[in-house]
C-alpha cells in the first residue's frame, strides 16, 4: 500500500509527534544511510515516538533513555563510579526498588505492619511498572487503553484480594460499563463474543485474506482450512475438559503438569496435532506467560486458578478499569501519599484526577516516590549477617547517588535483580539463572471510529498469517471518572494489539533473546508503518482508510515483559527446590525478594501476595 494511502506523511502530533516524514529517518536504529535531506532526530525520539497527552506520555513502555541506562547497569558500566555517589544523607526503614504493583504494595504493607520512613525508587517518569496507561486526545475526545496490565476478577468476599483492595480504597467488586445500541460488546480485551472473525491472511496461502465471521458457531465451514485442521480446532475449542484438574497449588496433578510441557498436554487432553498447536494456538495458548506452549510448563494453563481459588464471578466476567490496572497503582499511591492526587481517595477521583508529581517526593512524607531513579547497585553495608544497613546506590540523568535503609525490597524483575544485589548469594544466582522472560509489544491505535468493524459485523478478531499481533476487540468501557456511558461505532476508541515473539522449535532462552532483538532494534517509524499496511489491508473491505481513519499510534515496549515458566519451574525437578522458592523462603540479611516473577503467573495479585510476603520476612527479623 502506497506511503500516501497509509497517511505516513499526515501529522500524528506531539502534538502528533514529530510527524511520519521525521519518523521515516529512523532507519538510524537499523543501520540505515539516511538521506542528507532528512531533518535530524534524535535516537530517543526515533525510538520511542509519538507518546501521547496526560501523566503517561513520557512513560509509554521501556523508554530508550531507561533501556539505555539499565542495559550499561547490565554491563558493569556503573562499577568504577559507585564510590564517587553523592551520599543524600538518608536513611530509611525500608526502600522499595521498583515502583510498579509490587514495589508500592510493598510500601503499602510495611506502613501497615510497622510504619516508618519508607522510599520508592523507580526508573520510569511515573509509577506502575506495566500498570500503566496511554491517553489520546482524538477530535476533541479523551480515550485511553491499557500499556500492560489488564483485568482484574471479582474478588471473593472476605478473601486476600478483598481485603487488600479494602485497604487501598478500592470501593467497588464490579464496574459499570458503557452501552452499546448497536452492537453486543465484551469489556476486556480477551473476550470473544458472538460477533466476532477470523482472518486468514497471506502467510496460509491467502492472497487477498478471507475474513470468517462467528467461526466457531458456523463450525469453521468457511474457513480455508483443511478438514484435519477444522476438526482439532473444534475439538480444542468444544473440549468438556472433563480431565482431571489441580485443586491445589502443589497437589500431586499439579506436580504432574509442571513435568510436561503445555505443548504436549494440550495434544494429549484434546487428541490434536503439534502442528495444529504451533499453527494455530500459538502463543495464544500460554499467551499470558509470553510464549508458546511448546515450551511452557504445562501446569501455566492452571496456576492462577489455583493461587487464588475463590476469585471470579462468571456472571460479571473480567473487570477492567478504562486503562486496565492503573487503576490500582494510582489507588495505592492515594493511599501512601494523599496529596497526590486533589479529592477523596476514591476509584472516581484517583482515575479521573492528574498526578500531582510535586507531592510524590516532598520531605516530611513517611513515604517518598522517587521516579527517574534507576538503581544500579544494592549491597549491605558489611557481612549480610550482621550489617547495620543497605546502600543502594541509583543514577538520575548522569549523577550516581546513594541512600541507606534498614530494610530492602527487591520488587523489580529477575532480570535486574540479578544485577543489582552486589553481594547476591551463589544460590541466589543459580536460582535465577532459571528464570526466563519474553517481551511484549504493546500497541495502541488511536482511531476516529469503529465503523468499519461494525460493517463487517464484528466488534473483535483474530488473525493467522497476516502480520503483528494475533487478535484486538472493542470493548465497551467500565464508566468510571466521567467516562461516557454510551458507546457507538462512530465514537473514538483504542484498539490494543498485542504483539509477542514466540517462535515455536527453538529453545526458551533462544526465543526470549530473539524477540527481544527484533523489538529493540526496530525503528518507531518502521512498526508503525507496518501496523498502517496491517490495518489497511485488513480492514478496506469495511472501508478502513488508515490515513483518514487512524489518529495516532503509541508503543509500549517491553523488553522482559513475562517470565516463561518452563516445566519444572513451579515445583523443582529430581528432588530439588524451585529456583523460585529459593528466592522466597527467606531474606537475604536485610534484603527480601518481590515481584510476580516469583509467583510464575503474571497477575497483579502475585504482585501485591509476593510484596505482602517480603514484607512480613522483613519486620519478622
Amino acid at each position: 500500500m502506497p506511503a500516501d494511502r497509509l497517511g505516513m506523511h499526515e501529522p500524528i502530533s506531539r502534538r502528533d509527534f514529530l510527524n511520519g516524514t521525521l519518523l521515516a529517518s529512523a532507519g538510524l536504529m537499523l543501520g540505515r544511510h539516511v538521506p542528507p535531506q532528512a531533518p535530524t532526530i534524535s535516537p530517543a525520539d526515533a525510538w520511542d515516538g509519538y507518546g501521547g497527552a496526560g501523566d503517561y506520555a513520557r512513560a509509554h513502555g521501556n523508554m530508550y533513555d531507561m533501556m539505555t541506562t539499565a542495559h550499561r547497569m547490565r554491563d558493569g558500566g556503573f562499577e568504577g563510579a559507585i564510590a564517587r555517589a553523592t551520599d543524600t544523607g538518608e536513611m530509611y526503614d525500608l526502600v522499595s526498588v521498583g515502583g510498579g504493583i509490587s514495589g508500592l504494595a510493598a510500601a503499602v504493607f510495611f506502613q501497615k505492619k510497622r510504619g516508618g520512613r519508607c522510599l520508592v525508587l523507580d526508573n520510569h517518569a511515573i509509577f506502575g511498572g506495566e500498570a500503566k496507561r496511554n491517553e489520546f486526545s482524538v477530535d476533541g475526545h479523551t480515550v485511553v487503553a491499557h500499556q500492560g496490565s489488564a483485568i482484574f476478577l471479582v474478588p471473593r468476599k472476605g478473601g486476600y484480594t478483598d481485603a487488600f483492595y479494602d485497604l487501598i480504597g478500592m470501593d467497588r467488586p464490579a464496574f459499570d460499563y458503557q452501552t452499546c445500541a448497536e452492537m453486543r460488546l465484551g469489556q476486556s480485551p480477551y473476550d470473544e463474543p458472538q460477533n466476532y472473525g477470523f482472518y486468514f491472511g497471506p502467510e496460509l496461502g491467502q492472497r487477498q485474506g478471507v475474513w470468517v465471521i462467528d467461526p466457531w458457531g458456523t463450525n469453521l465451514a468457511e474457513a480455508p482450512l483443511a478438514d484435519t485442521a477444522k476438526t482439532e480446532l473444534l475439538r480444542w475449542r468444544r473440549s468438556d475438559d472433563a480431565g482431571p484438574r489441580p485443586q491445589t497449588e502443589g497437589d500431586a496433578i499439579s506436580r504432574q503438569l509442571d513435568g510436561i510441557t503445555l505443548e504436549e498436554h494440550l495434544m494429549a487432553r484434546h487428541h490434536i496435532s503439534r502442528e495444529t498447536v504451533r499453527t494455530f494456538l500459538s502463543p495464544v495458548e500460554g499467551g499470558g506467560y509470553g510464549l508458546g506452549p511448546d515450551v511452557l510448563s504445562a501446569y501455566c494453563n492452571y496456576a492462577i486458578e489455583t493461587q487464588f481459588p475463590g476469585d471470579g464471578d462468571a456472571a460479571l466476567g473480567d473487570q477492567m478499569f478504562p486503562d486496565g490496572n492503573s487503576g490500582f497503582a494510582r489507588l495505592m499511591v492515594k493511599t501512601l501519599i494523599g496529596e497526590a492526587f486533589a479529592g477523596p481517595r476514591s476509584v472516581d477521583a484517583v482515575w479521573r484526577n492528574r498526578v500531582r508529581f510535586a507531592a510524590l517526593d516532598r520531605p516530611g512524607h513517611a513515604t517518598r516516590i522517587r521516579l527517574n531513579a534507576t538503581v544500579v547497585r544494592v549491597a549491605h553495608a558489611g557481612d549480610p549477617a550482621h550489617a547495620p544497613h543497605v546502600v543502594i546506590t541509583y543514577v538520575v540523568g548522569n549523577r550516581l547517588f546513594s541512600v541507606k535503609a534498614r530494610a530492602v525490597v527487591m520488587a523489580g524483575g529477575s532480570w535486574t535483580t540479578k544485577h543489582i544485589v552486589a553481594d547476591l548469594p551463589d544460590t541466589h544466582r543459580a536460582a535465577y539463572a532459571q528464570f526466563y522472560r519474553s517481551p511484549c509489544l504493546m500497541a495502541n491505535i488511536a482511531v476516529r471510529h469503529w465503523r468499519f468493524l461494525h460493517k463487517l459485523g464484528m466488534s473483535g478478531c483474530r488473525w493467522f498469517g497476516a502480520g503483528l499481533g494475533n487478535y484486538l476487540s472493542v470493548r465497551k468501557q467500565a464508566t468510571v471518572g466521567g467516562i461516557s456511558p454510551t458507546f457507538g461505532p462512530d465514537s473514538p476508541t483504542v484498539l490494543t494489539i498485542k504483539v509477542l515473539f514466540s517462535r515455536p522449535g527453538l529453545p526458551i532462552g533462544e526465543q526470549g533473546s530473539r524477540g527481544r532483538a527484533e523489538l529493540l532494534g526496530t525503528s518507531f517509524a518502521r512498526y508503525e508503518r507496518a501496523f498502517r499496511e496491517q490495518l489497511g489491508d485488513m480492514f478496506a473491505c469495511g472501508g478502513f482508510d488508515p490515513r483518514r481513519d487512524i489518529a495516532g499510534i503509541i508503543l509500549n515496549r517491553w523488553g522482559h515483559a513475562y517470565v516463561n515458566p518452563q516445566p519444572g519451574f513451579f515445583f523443582g525437578t529430581d528432588g530439588r527446590p524451585a529456583a523460585r522458592d529459593v528466592l522466597r523462603n527467606g531474606p537475604h540479611g536485610r534484603i527480601a525478594f518481590a515481584n510476580t516473577d516469583l509467583a510464575g503467573a503474571m497477575d497483579h495479585r502475585n504482585s501485591i501476595r509476593e510484596a505482602d510476603r517480603a514484607v512480613s520476612q522483613l519486620t519478622a527479623a
